[in-house]
């Protein structure tokens, strides 16, 4: 899916995203409930072409367009919010919908350079173990497939995090009754919880003393009638180096049977934790 021609969809689409058109696709429920669980399969997801029998979102791996429904799901209203994104990279798809949607978008990323300060409205240097900002900054945090890097141990720009400092690092730098948004892909890469698909470990990330609303969102776990999906070589190499607290038994039945899905957490700050 990589290439010149994938790369102009990705901009294009980035750079011509209509807010309201999003609202109107997304108009809730666009989702089935299944427990604790939002399931979103990919036979009724609002990027289904049913006469194609294929998605229509025009590039990515399939868990990349599922980021994009996700992203479109939740994240079209944000009129009159300060917004921080953590791991901005080159993909402006978020920050455009936060800024044409009437939010003030300001991000961090690791792989900016130190000396590059962050500052509200602006890009900067930054990480989810270290936010550089005051207390009650923000309305809205949310990362696009950055939440499975923070502790991963293989290929990153920095040593990994734990899990609960960035969390309280977000608790802190969001106002009473802000949202928290993360998405990830499961059974892919990142820290072993991801690839594993540990939802449950994922979950008590969100301490119900200090968290509310929790939402979980599951795209494409149940992919049919599209393809199943799973990393590469490349990708798969880095398993070994990330896995060491499940057994080789469950490793073996994800490499035989999974197939890669997005998995979205939206939850508030309370207000008197």
């Amino acid at each position: 899916m990589r290439g010149p021609g994938n790369s102009m969809r990705k901009y294009w689409h980035a750079l011509t995203i209509d807010p309201g058109r999003v609202r109107q696709q997304w108009q809730p429920p666009y989702w089935q409930e299944a427990g604790p669980f939002r399931d979103i399969p990919c036979r009724s997801c609002r990027k289904f072409d049913p006469a194609r029998q294929a998605c229509s979102v025009p590039y990515g791996t399939p868990s990349r367009k599922c980021a994009v429904a996700a992203i479109e799901a939740n994240l079209h209203a944000t009129a009159g919010q300060t917004v921080l994104e953590i791991g901005f990279g080159r993909w402006a798809l978020a920050r455009n919908l936060v800024r044409r949607g009437g939010g003030t978008w300001t991000g961090i990323d690791p792989r900016q350079p130190a000396g590059k300060r962050a500052r509200i409205g602006h890009g900067g240097y930054g990480h989810a173990a270290a936010i550089p900002f005051p207390d009650g900054s923000f309305d809205l945090v949310y990362g696009i497939q950055t939440f499975e890097h923070w502790g991963q141990k293989a290929g990153t720009v920095m040593r990994p995090s734990r899990y609960a400092d960035c969390m309280q690092e977000i608790l802190r730098v969001l106002k009473p009754g802000g949202r928290v948004y993360l998405d990830a892909p499961m059974h892919y890469h990142g820290n072993e919880m991801f690839i594993m698909g540990d939802v449950d470990s994922l979950r008590r990330l969100f301490d119900d003393g200090q968290w509310e609303e929790l939402v979980m969102e599951r795209w494409r776990r149940d992919y049919q009638p599209l393809e199943r999906f799973m990393p590469g070589a490349k990708v798969l190499a880095e398993w070994p180096i990330e896995i060491s607290n499940y057994p080789e038994s469950e490793i073996t039945a994800l490499l035989q049977s999974a197939s890669a899905w997005l998995l979205t957490f939206s939850a508030r700050k309370r207000k008197n934790p």
